[in-house]
């Protein structure tokens, strides 16, 4: 079976690439991994103090909302899906998701200025895609 990783850290973002996993579905049977990315409130950020375990709590329920409108896409689609929810540094986490063995395409979306995203998509496709061995396709 396809397995295919939706790694996002806003829910617009989330959306457009189950729009675009839903406009063009792959032909054989697939999973679909959400991985809900966020990077915790920290005291050089906000101007209120927030304990580490406090600023986890508030960024994991943010997650747990975003997560309920992109998975009610899939469900509505009766597509198989998996949602999981890291928190940490994106780049960092996203880098590594992309490349795990057990992933067959990746849908990300793009941060960024919409003209800007969709300037570069194809370039940084084919750079991610040579860098991981697998289909990536950036989503704008």
């Amino acid at each position: 079976m396809l397995k295919i990783l939706i790694p996002f850290s806003d829910p617009a973002g989330g959306v457009r690439a189950v729009r675009r996993l839903l406009t063009d579905r792959p032909s054989s049977p697939f999973e679909v991994e959400l991985l809900a990315v966020v990077e915790p409130l920290t005291p050089g950020k906000v101007r209120i103090f927030l304990s580490p375990e406090r600023a986890e709590t508030l960024v994991r329920t943010a997650d747990v909302r975003w997560l309920g409108d992109v998975e009610k896409l899939l469900a509505t689609s009766q597509i198989a899906y998996r949602s999981q929810i890291m928190v940490g540094r994106r780049a960092q986490i996203v880098s590594s998701a992309i490349r795990r063995r057990d992933i067959d395409q990746v849908l990300l979306p793009a941060n960024g200025p919409h003209w800007f995203n969709t300037l570069f998509a194809k370039w940084r496709e084919k750079r991610l895609s040579r860098a991981t061995a697998r289909s990536i396709t950036i989503v704008p």
